[in-house]
């Protein structure tokens, strides 16, 4: 793709929050480039002459999600709603480190630049994922049952974990997270096989394969990770079959996105104890419905998308933004564009 061109003088969709508090950084670093940003708080009422100058868009995660508000569809919707209606929209910059909404393909489309943050959440998904796999391997769930049962139970022979030396992950997907997560089992002694599109070797794994070779790898996993994104290769990726291919001690671990793997069957073959257990942080409907099987299962850790959440996120994305305005004011390409 070709680098976006900013003019001189450019006009910036933002949310109301980001104009107050990150206007003057951002007015700062278009000084410094010889450029002048004027930022237009997104809003319901703008028209038509407004919007026709925008040239760019910040995707902030406040238009989600405010402190002391739930998440809100309607504001992302209007937010998204506006940007259908800016003809010269050339580049968006969004807060996750995902792409696979249909907004955004739409947006691509018409030639526009879709950015993301991975920096920003990268760290904190892959520690998260860490802690499902520490939690599992050392039986956290069982004792933690015990615990509000108020029952001093010694673990049977049969639940003790095999050493994390002696096992093997297999991750599919090496880009931020799974890089940052390989090198930390690897830390801990553990085997670590990375899965990509090409096979290319990348730091951090002891080896990695082609995403056409995953049958042969399945067998291996004592912990298959999902941390790729979701697009029409990887959706329903883990399937019954493959599921079905993992060994009865092998847990299944997923950051990436829930339609990545097959929900009906990984709770069958939870339930039915043929695989021991996972660590589940997305699913194929979000929330998780409250009739959703998932919450009952006494083999798995679930949590509601919060890998990611960490109490400087906001920060991190802003300076995720920053770094590609400061990219585009000179020229040059954008990081992390969306495929």
């Amino acid at each position: 793709m070709s680098k976006p061109v900013l003019p001189s003088k450019a006009r910036v969709l933002v949310s109301a929050h980001i104009k107050r508090q990150g206007g003057e950084a951002i007015a700062g670093l278009a000084a410094s480039n010889g450029s002048e940003v004027t930022l237009v708080a997104a809003a319901p009422g703008l028209g038509a002459q407004e919007l026709d100058g925008i040239d760019a868009a910040f995707f902030s995660r406040d238009i989600h999600a405010m402190p002391g508000r739930p998440p809100s569809n309607e504001e992302t919707r209007s937010f998204f709603r506006l940007l259908d209606a800016c003809p010269n929209l050339k580049w968006l910059h969004i807060f996750s480190a995902g792409s696979d909404g249909n907004a955004y393909r739409k947006l691509q489309a018409r030639g526009v630049a879709v950015s993301t943050s991975p920096a920003a959440s990268g760290k904190a998904v892959a520690t998260s994922a860490l802690a499902g796999i520490l939690a599992l391997n050392k039986r956290l769930p069982w004792h933690y049952a015990n615990q509000q049962a108020r029952a001093w139970r010694a673990m049977p022979d049969e639940l003790s974990p095999l050493p994390l030396d002696r096992q093997t992950a297999v991750l599919v997907g090496t880009g931020h997270v799974g890089t940052v997560l390989a090198t930390c089992l690897q830390a801990l002694g553990m085997r670590t096989i990375g899965v990509n599109r090409s096979g290319k070797a990348v730091e951090g794994f002891d080896e990695t394969m082609p995403l056409g070779q995953l049958d042969g790898l399945i067998g291996l996993a004592d912990w298959l990770v999902i941390c790729c994104p979701l697009t029409d290769e990887t959706r329903n990726l883990v399937d019954a079959g493959r599921l079905a291919g993992l060994r009865r001690e092998a847990h299944l671990v997923n950051v990436g996105r829930g339609g990545i793997v097959d929900e009906s069957a990984l709770i069958a073959a939870l339930r039915a104890k043929r695989i021991a257990g996972a660590y589940l942080d997305v699913f194929e409907n979000e929330p998780l419905p409250a009739e959703s099987e998932i919450w009952t299962l006494d083999n798995v850790i679930a949590t509601p998308h919060s890998a990611a959440r960490i109490s400087d996120f906001n920060d991190r994305v802003f300076a995720c933004f920053l770094d590609n305005l400061r990219r585009w004011l000179a020229g040059r390409p954008l990081a992390n564009i969306a495929g």
